[in-house]
């Protein structure tokens, strides 16, 4: 019999906790401590470098240490691509996007090269980004917000109001049932409110699953806003079921 995702989750959250306190553990104190087969802690050590969370090297687990409070690294940046890539499929030849100051949301724009699509964003780092030479960028204008370049304040809430898209692709610190989509920043959360507003087709959420049932300070939107959420497969499933029964279509993909 499976074992439930409560389960599993504890488990994994027992090994990140050994992790914390000693940063390198093997598989077979692991497994002693838990009292589970070394085939089982292998299977989770998997899962949690898929995640992000660990490097495993000959035997061995290591914590990866967050810098800034943030977690960089190349399992996390393939998760966050592949979330971005199945949003990019989304988007049509032709279409006018949206897209907020969310990494995931831009790298969404790294696949539409082949597409030839208007952009519009308060991402600065969108400057940065290849894109088909027929694609029209345009910058809502604004104050520069730092560290995440973000254009924000009347000049960027007046662009926004003044346009609409035929899609939107946006990112979230945080997504739940009761808070809706939130960031914790309250200039970011006026835009991305307008860019939602705005959009005439689907709005879709693109965030993985740290974002998700974690709620910042300042909401975006609600669930009901959600035509399509993109996330992955480690997503806590009682989330899913709820946004699903709200009425979001849920994509997970896996890793």
């Amino acid at each position: 019999m499976k074992s439930s995702y409560k389960v599993i989750h504890d488990r994994r959250d027992q090994i990140m906790d050994l992790l914390k306190e000693r940063l390198t553990v093997s598989v077979k104190e692991i497994s002693e401590t838990l009292g589970v087969s070394e085939i089982t802690i292998r299977r989770d050590l998997t899962a949690l470098e898929k995640m992000g969370l660990i490097l495993r090297e000959h035997g061995k687990a290591q914590i990866i240490q967050k810098e800034n409070g943030e977690i960089y690294n190349k399992e996390l940046e393939v998760l966050k691509c592949t979330i971005a890539q199945r949003a990019a499929a989304f988007v049509n030849e032709g279409d006018t996007l949206f897209i907020n100051t969310s990494s995931t949301a831009l790298s969404a724009i790294k696949k539409l090269e082949e597409k030839r699509v208007t952009i519009v964003t308060n991402n600065v780092k969108i400057a940065n980004i290849d894109h088909h030479p027929n694609s029209t960028v345009i910058l809502s204008g604004g104050e520069i917000r730092f560290p995440k370049e973000a254009l924000v304040g009347d000049i960027a809430i007046e662009s926004f109001s003044k346009m609409s898209s035929d899609i939107s692709i946006i990112g979230c610190s945080g997504l739940s049932l009761e808070n809706g989509i939130t960031t914790p920043v309250l200039h970011e959360a006026k835009i991305n409110s307008l860019i939602i507003e705005r959009t005439k087709g689907p709005v879709i959420v693109v965030a993985d699953y740290r974002k998700i049932g974690f709620s910042s300070n300042f909401t975006s939107g609600s669930i009901k806003d959600i035509d399509y959420l993109i996330t992955d497969s480690f997503a806590p499933p009682e989330a899913i079921k709820a946004f699903e029964k709200a009425g979001v279509h849920v994509i997970q993909i896996e890793i």
